[in-house]
């Protein structure tokens, strides 16, 4: 009974051997593969490395260009002046700029006599404007300029006030320091108008640490 059931066993496996080897599809292998022949091939446009032969030249016919050089003058041209005649006028006498001068005779240094009280505690100038007759003038501006004792000094006076009646009319006066001092061209006196214009030059003078010389007589005449 064994046996039997061996040698049964041994035909389903044949039977299924034989099933599965049916089954399977055998391809031969002289199966030729070749391209079919409808496809097109395609030209390259790239010459061929075999094909090295170059196209002929054509011939070209090319034109230089004509220069054509036009003679001109280089030369260096001159620098030439054109002068132009210029009327030129004689000039009038300018040798005196401004119609008042010092008076002969000014400048002088004497005591103070309107402020006697003051004694040597005053030092200033004083005076008189006149015209070209000798007549006294109102209304100009007297301005003492300088340096006292390093400092810018700026004093101004006007003819003509009444405070200055005592050195006559159209007189002036300017005080300049409460002492007494010496001082060597270091002070400007000079006349103005009403406008700030100068009429006069600026003329120095000296003082002195005197007290019989505190006072400094300064008159202005307009130029003949």
């Amino acid at each position: 009974m064994e046996n039997l059931k061996e040698k049964m066993k041994k035909y389903i496996v044949i039977l299924l051997s034989v099933f599965l080897l049916s089954s399977c599809i055998l391809i031969p292998e002289n199966l030729a593969t070749s391209i079919p022949a409808s496809l097109t091939p395609i030209n390259d446009p790239s010459p061929s490395p075999g094909n090295t032969e170059s196209p002929e030249p054509r011939e070209t016919n090319t034109t230089a260009p004509t220069v054509t050089l036009i003679a001109t003058d280089t030369s260096i041209p001159t620098e030439t002046v054109t002068v132009v005649p210029v009327e030129t006028s004689t000039p009038e006498n300018t040798a005196t700029p401004f119609p008042f001068n010092l008076q002969t005779g000014s400048l002088v240094h004497i005591k103070n006599f309107a402020h006697l009280s003051d004694g040597c505690d005053w030092l200033g100038v004083a005076g008189q404007v006149f015209d070209e007759d000798g007549k006294p003038l109102i209304n100009h501006v007297v301005v003492v300029t300088g340096k006292i004792e390093g400092k810018i000094v700026n004093f101004v006076g006007v003819t003509g006030v009444p405070q200055a009646d005592i050195y006559g009319p159209g007189g002036f006066e300017i005080k300049i320091a409460d002492q007494v001092f010496a001082s060597e061209k270091a002070l400007f006196v000079q006349v103005f108008n009403l406008d700030g214009i100068p009429i006069s030059d600026s003329f120095p003078f000296d003082t002195f640490a005197d007290c019989e010389r505190n006072l400094v007589i300064i008159n202005f005449q307009t130029a003949k």
